[in-house]
């Protein structure tokens, strides 16, 4: 079910009539745009992604508690009984320390397996990697990767809502067009209207000559065509506009009758700040797009290093201080006769996979070096152009709303003249439709500076 969008969502206090129109204010329609808006929540999703990827990697250094315990008998006898339980802490820096207690018994254990009859033994100690993995592994290597992960997911997550508002904005700005061309075609045809019924009464009189009726009957006929094509577009771009419109990211809006855009008013175009062209290498280092392939070169760096580690011999040592209760949860005393204690190495000979994984790193971070080198100048010339755009628009604005006057007092002239019988009705016509032109391309200016604003806003992700 579509709701219909009230007007004190835009408006603070306001008493209106019926047929009176409220002013949708383009701030007020993006700021609606950006909290409830089904692909900002999405964009949210993407954060809260990244944050979920960084609990899980550390989690790879959780402490671990288990136990075991196994037993076997067979004929009236109790070949053995295993009863294990033990801490292990992964630590950063490539140890992990490990406790436990062990209670082995039975009439055919393993004799290596013995521990202190109803006592059990306790044991503490480390393992430590001396070769691959000392100074990175597959764990902390996540971990690393994933803290970048989380700072990807929030630029990822500014992308989207710069697209989503670029995307609205045009929408509002089409919208805005196209009313005020109705608004242009509907006074156009009023005007002609009027002229039409004027001229009637003077060819009744005899002032005129009847061929001048159908002539301004044609000029009304056209501006009729003019309006309704315009009023076409105008529900087209109303629609269009109401894709943007949701509450709370569920709920689909529309938008009332009585709601138009911001109002018309040439002194309302910007032109952009002069620190964005000084700032323009800023602007382009911190480019969320810039930091994001700068944020894939570092995963790829901690992958080389990763790469590189594996090119080591796998070289692991264990060491444990054993103890064994001598009563009741009393732990007999530490001697340093009595431990145990393992090493293991490994390592293949030829080393043919190690090397050609790190040698496909090597490659993709030299891919990743250029690609952000194109993009960064990519970016340079997008800010560059839409801020000279933006800057120009705003110029030409005020030569079309020059130009526009003008027009408009030598239709004003020549329509009086027309009035005391000094001029032709094919004069007024003429003088009308320059005048209407002159609107129709200030609007067209107005609507281009606003756009050129949001394409720079979004080549800068300033939203």
């Amino acid at each position: 079910m579509r709701l219909i969008i009230l007007v004190f969502l835009f408006m603070n206090s306001l008493t209106y009539g019926q047929d009176t129109l409220v002013n949708f204010a383009f701030t007020d329609f993006i700021e609606l745009v950006k909290n409830n808006h089904p692909i900002a929540y999405q964009a949210q999703l993407i954060s809260e992604m990244g944050d979920a990827k960084l609990m899980k990697a550390k989690g790879g250094f959780d402490p671990k508690v288990g136990g075991s315990a196994n037993q076997k008998y067979f004929e009236g006898k109790q070949y053995y009984s295993h009863l294990h339980a033990g801490l292990k802490v992964p630590t950063w820096f490539g140890l992990t320390a490990q406790a436990g207690y062990n209670n082995n018994s039975g009439e055919r254990l393993n004799p290596e397996l013995y521990t202190p009859a109803n006592a059990g033994l306790w044991y503490a100690g480390l393992t430590i990697n001396l070769g691959n993995g000392l100074f990175i592994d597959a764990r902390r290597a996540e971990l690393k990767q994933a803290e970048i992960y989380q700072n990807s997911s929030r630029l990822e997550q500014r992308l989207i809502l710069n697209q989503l508002i670029l995307d609205a904005s045009i929408a509002y700005w089409d919208w805005y067009k196209a009313y005020n061309k109705f608004v242009v075609y509907s006074a156009a045809t009023k005007n002609a209207t009027i002229r039409l019924d004027a001229v009637r009464e003077s060819a009744a009189l005899g002032d005129k000559a009847a061929v001048d009726t159908l002539k301004a009957l044609l000029q009304v006929q056209e501006r009729e065509l003019y309006l309704e094509q315009s009023k076409l577009d105008l529900d087209n771009k109303k629609a269009l506009l109401a894709i943007y419109l949701w509450e709370d990211g569920f709920i689909p809006l529309e938008l009332d009758s009585t709601i138009s855009p911001q109002l018309f008013d040439h002194s309302f175009t910007s032109t952009p700040p002069l620190s964005a062209i000084i700032n323009l290498d800023t602007l382009a280092a911190n480019h969320p797009e810039i930091v994001l392939s700068q944020n894939k070169i570092e995963l790829s760096k901690i992958d080389y290093r990763l790469k590189k580690e594996a090119l080591k011999p796998v070289a692991q040592l264990k060491y444990n201080a054993l103890s064994s209760p001598v009563s009741d949860n009393v732990l007999g005393s530490y001697s340093i006769d009595n431990y145990n204690w393992g090493a293991y190495i490994s390592y293949p000979i030829f080393t043919r996979k190690e090397r050609g994984d790190l040698k496909l790193t090597t490659l993709k971070l030299a891919e990743q070096n250029v690609l952000m080198q194109n993009k960064t100048a990519e970016i340079s010339y997008k800010i560059e152009a839409t801020y000279n755009t933006w800057l120009s628009t705003h110029k030409q604005v005020d030569i079309s709303a020059k130009t526009l006057k003008n027009y408009t007092a030598l239709y004003n002239a020549e329509l009086t003249l027309f009035n005391i019988g000094e001029s032709s009705l094919f004069l007024v016509n003429t003088r009308d439709q320059a005048m209407i032109d002159a609107q129709l391309k200030l609007i067209s200016k107005i609507y281009q500076n606003h756009v050129s604003k949001a394409l720079f806003n979004y080549q800068t992700v300033n939203y």
